[in-house]
C-alpha cells in the first residue's frame, strides 16, 4: 500500500480491504473521454468553473494541458482493451457527441463487449440508427422537469432532451435510458425524481442523482447547503423511500432509483463494497492523451494516474478510498462516496461532514425499509432479482 497525499491510497495488491477481488484486467469498465468540449454552459459546471480560479494549491500535481480531443492512435486503445476479456466502454466528455465521428470509428474498431453513452442529449438525434441500436445504455443528463432543467442547463434544453430521447426509441434503441440528475439547492428531490420516472414528455427507465457538493472551493460560502439538506433534501429522500416501498407493496414494482436499488441489494446480501461507482478499482477513465485516471473528474491529476493504454488493464494500479473514511461505520455501504472529493476536500472537514450527513440519512432510511422489503420478497410481491442492474455504468450510486 502506497500512501498518497490527501485521503486516498494506491493499493498494489490484487484484492481490496473488503475481501472482494479488484476487477483488474477482467470485465472492467472504461470511460473513453472523447473531448473536453461541451455545447452547454450549465450553472453548476461552466458557471462554477469560471468562478473557481482561486490559485489554491491542493498539494497535487496537475496536467492542465490535456488535448482537447483524442490524440492517441485507435490501434493503441484497441490493443489495450483486447487484453481484457470482457471490457465495457462508456463514451464520455465534455459532450462526447461533439466528437461523434470518433465515437463511431471506435465503435467499429474496439473489441468491447458493450458500449454505453453518457450525453447531455442535445445531439442524440444525430446518432445514426445502426449505431444507436448497438449501444447498451444511454445516460442522459437531465435535472428534472422543464423549469428545473432549463434553469440549470439553459432555456429549451429540457424539450430538446426529451424529444431526442423519444427519437432514439423511434430509431430502434431498446436499451436502458437513465435520467442522470445533478442536484443542488433549487432542486426538490422528491418532485424531480418522480417527474422523470412518470413523465408525460418522456418517462425514463431509471434515475440517478448526484449532489453538486465538494467539487469546487469558492462556492460553499454562497451556498445554503446545510439548511437545504435539513429542510428539503433529507425530507425528500424520506418521501422517496416511502414511495419506493409503496410501489413495491401496492403495485409489485421496483422503481429503478439507482441510489436505492444498489444499496438495498447490499443490505439484503450483507455485502460490503469499495467505492460504489467503481472508480479506481472496477472502472477507469482513458484521457484524451491515453493516460488512465481513476475517473473523468480526476483527469489531469497525475499523482493518481493508474497507467496508460500502452500497458495492460491488469497492470492498472487500483486507487482506493482511505483517510477519514477508513474509520466510518457506514463505509462498507457508502464506499466513500467520491474519490475526488476525498482527496481534494474542497469544502474542508466541516463541509465534508455536511455532505456525509445526507449519505447517512439515505442509508438510514433504506436500513429502516429493509424489513419491509424482505417481507415483500418472502410474500412474492417482488423478487430480489427485480433490483438487478448493471453496476459501474457511470452512476456514482451514492449521491
Amino acid at each position: 500500500m502506497i500512501r498518497m497525499p490527501g485521503q486516498a491510497s494506491i493499493c498494489l495488491n490484487t484484492g481490496c480491504a473488503y475481501g472482494n477481488p479488484c476487477k483488474r484486467g477482467s470485465g472492467m469498465n472504461f470511460f473513453i473521454t472523447l473531448t473536453t468540449a461541451c455545447d452547454l454552459e450549465c450553472r453548476y459546471c461552466y458557471g462554477e468553473c469560471c468562478d473557481d480560479f482561486d490559485g489554491h494549491d491542493d498539494g497535487f500535481a496537475y496536467d492542465y494541458f490535456l488535448p482537447r480531443a483524442v490524440a492517441y492512435p485507435t490501434e493503441a486503445l484497441k490493443s489495450f482493451l483486447a487484453r481484457d476479456p470482457d471490457p465495457t466502454v462508456i463514451f464520455y466528455g465534455g459532450e462526447p457527441l461533439l466528437a461523434m465521428p470518433k465515437m463511431l470509428e471506435l465503435m467499429d474498431a474496439l473489441p468491447a463487449k458493450r458500449f454505453l453513452l453518457h450525453t447531455n442529449g442535445t445531439m442524440l438525434d444525430r446518432v445514426p440508427a445502426v449505431y444507436l441500436q448497438r449501444l447498451h445504455t444511454i445516460s442522459v443528463s437531465i435535472d428534472g422537469d422543464r423549469a428545473t432543467t432549463d434553469y440549470y442547463r439553459g432555456e429549451g434544453v429540457y424539450d430538446r432532451i426529451t424529444a431526442n430521447a423519444r427519437r432514439a426509441r423511434e430509431k430502434g434503441f431498446d436499451g436502458e435510458i437513465i435520467a442522470r440528475m445533478t442536484v443542488m439547492e433549487d432542486t426538490d428531490i422528491y418532485r424531480q425524481v418522480t417527474h422523470l420516472l412518470d413523465n408525460p414528455d418522456f418517462a425514463f427507465d431509471s434515475v440517478h442523482w448526484q449532489l453538486n457538493a465538494l467539487f469546487w472551493r469558492n462556492d460553499r460560502s454562497r451556498r445554503h447547503f446545510p439548511q437545504w439538506a435539513r429542510d428539503s433534501y433529507n425530507p425528500g429522500i424520506t418521501r422517496l423511500v416511502r414511495e419506493w416501498v409503496r410501489a413495491m407493496r401496492e403495485e409489485g414494482t421496483v422503481l429503478m432509483m439507482y441510489p436505492f436499488v444498489d444499496v438495498m441489494q447490499s443490505l439484503l446480501n450483507g455485502e460490503k463494497t469499495p467505492l460504489r461507482c467503481g472508480a479506481g478499482w472496477a472502472e477507469f477513465n482513458v484521457q484524451t492523451d491515453g493516460k488512465v485516471s481513476p475517473c473523468p473528474v480526476m483527469s489531469g491529476m497525475t499523482d493518481f494516474y493508474a497507467g496508460d493504454i500502452y500497458g495492460s488493464p491488469a497492470d492498472l494500479k487500483p486507487v482506493l478510498i482511505g483517510g477519514r473514511c477508513d474509520a466510518c461505520d457506514v463505509k462498507g455501504l457508502c464506499g466513500g462516496r467520491c474519490l475526488y472529493a476525498n482527496v481534494t476536500m474542497k469544502w474542508g472537514p466541516d463541509g465534508f461532514d455536511e455532505v456525509c450527513g445526507t449519505i447517512r440519512h439515505l442509508i438510514g432510511e433504506l436500513q429502516a425499509a429493509l424489513p419491509d422489503v424482505r417481507q415483500m420478497i418472502a410474500e412474492g410481491k417482488i423478487k430480489e432479482s427485480d433490483l438487478d442492474h448493471m453496476r459501474y455504468n457511470s452512476c456514482e450510486i451514492i449521491p
